[in-house]
């Protein structure tokens, strides 16, 4: 039975606004209304119980691969994007991202947060579509407090806490566009490290430090998280004060695994931020359209690549051709209005850490870290690569350097899989990922590890430009 779609109350002659908020380092068990024990989420958890919520929403393993991927509508690899330090973070100035679609639509464009994808005057987000930007001038995370920002290209000195002032500008935004169609993608810097926050957001969690693991549990990041969630709600009230909560498509999610949070609750997966378990890759995506959208949970497979398929065909966005045939993405579009249950059973998704430290080595990381992702099923490779002095790799996988494991003190979650050999889970019967049955379904190892080699033909056909 198809889910009836409610009455929709869109002016379909008016465009559409976007807002794309993505929060870096929050894991889909950071959320309360998943199930945290400890961390409270309320504006988080009412967005989600009034929107279409995806359970199984896959984005990169890490940061600057999501966003290239968001944007593109592609895996990054396909944009050259394998890492988050240059140069391999920056995106090929070939793809189209969702913001030069916009902007040929007659959009007003601003990112406000992180973008990581380039700062030079050619792969800055001033020359990727965003007509307004406010980032970070440098390379690094840069501090949380009192930041040194660029505006416009413009360096500006600012006063408070980075968080509230990109929504601060983000509303600002808003509020000058209120009668034209803008595009804005908020991208938080936070709750990733370095974890500061100001004390009364963390004030409610220090007395769970004694009950936790003392070296992984940081009662800042839950700061850091609540922070975001009261600047949620405060953009949230914007849009609505403003007249646009009808007419403006609202989509918030994370960019990679979880991280400081998964010893408190993980939502019963296997796998951190840099991993290509589930816990790896899975993250909450809420989108919502005023009253337009049946809040409701939907199971699909689907990820990232298919938000700028989705945004195009809301919006009319004109795609060429070229970028057509380069989309992975699909349109989810009658998945959201309740038109249809189901998109694609033979659709497959391909995650790949990347992460190599020489721009060259790449064929030597094939099956360093990568996953297939097909129906209920996912087939994961997990092994050394081949360079013998890949220290990311292995600082990653075998922590050979005496570190402690990378978010957590549970090393099931950096579980490596047998060298030369795929291996196979069913989320749905096994969501930790705990029972290997490839021995048992060999034509769907077959099926799906074809699909990866047929997909890593086209990486190499980028990679080796």
């Amino acid at each position: 039975m198809l889910v009836a779609a409610c009455v929709n109350t869109l002016d379909t002659k008016k465009p559409l606004n976007v807002i794309v908020v993505l929060v870096d380092d929050m894991g889909y068990g950071d959320l309360g209304v998943y199930g945290n024990p400890i961390v409270k989420t309320p504006n988080f958890d009412s967005f989600h119980n009034k929107s279409v919520s995806f359970s199984n929403f896959a984005v990169s393993p890490t940061c600057a691969p999501s966003r290239c991927a968001l944007l593109t509508g592609k895996h990054e690899f396909l944009s050259s994007v394998t890492h988050t330090i240059k140069p391999m973070r920056n995106m090929s100035l070939e793809s189209t991202t969702i913001a030069n679609l916009f902007k040929t639509k007659g959009y007003e464009t601003g990112l406000f947060g992180k973008w990581h994808l380039g700062q030079s005057k050619a792969y800055g987000p001033w020359a990727r579509g965003f007509n307004k930007t406010l980032v970070v001038p440098g390379d690094m995370q840069n501090t949380h407090y009192n930041p040194k920002l660029l505006k416009n290209e413009v360096e500006i000195e600012t006063e408070g806490y980075r968080t509230d002032i990109i929504f601060n500008e983000a509303m600002r935004f808003i509020d000058d566009n209120k009668e034209q169609p803008f595009f804005c993608y908020l991208a938080t810097y936070t709750p990733h490290s370095p974890c500061v926050v100001p004390g009364k957001y963390t004030k409610p969690y220090n007395k769970y430090t004694k009950q936790m693991d003392a070296v992984r549990y940081k009662p800042e990041f839950n700061g850091m998280i609540a922070n975001v969630d009261e600047n949620l709600g405060r953009l949230m009230d914007k849009v609505k004060s403003a007249g646009l909560e009808d007419n403006t498509i609202i989509v918030v999610l994370g960019d990679n695994g979880g991280t400081f949070g998964v010893d408190t609750f993980n939502a019963g997966m296997r796998g951190v931020k840099a991993t290509v378990w589930s816990g790896g890759i899975r993250t909450f995506s809420l989108w919502k359209l005023g009253e337009n959208f049946i809040p409701r949970e939907i199971s699909e497979m689907v990820g990232h690549v298919d938000i700028l398929p989705t945004l195009a065909e809301f919006c009319n966005l004109k795609i060429s051709n070229k970028t057509q045939k380069e989309l992975e993405g699909n349109s989810l579009k009658k998945l959201l209005e309740g038109k249809v249950n189901k998109l694609n059973d033979d659709r497959m998704q391909v995650h790949h850490v990347g992460r190599w430290q020489d721009p060259e080595k790449w064929r030597d990381h094939k099956y360093a870290n990568s996953c297939v992702r097909w129906k209920q099923y996912t087939l994961v490779r997990i092994e050394p690569c081949s360079e013998s002095n890949c220290k990311t790799c292995r600082m990653i996988w075998e922590r050979q350097d005496g570190l402690p494991m990378l978010y957590t003190s549970n090393k099931e979650h950096h579980r490596m899989t047998m060298p030369g050999e795929w291996e196979l889970f069913d989320l749905e019967a096994d969501p930790y990922q705990t029972q290997n049955i490839a021995n048992k379904h060999l034509d769907i190892v077959d099926k799906m590890s074809k699909h990866y080699e047929y997909w890593w033909g086209k990486v190499e056909k980028q990679l080796s430009k």
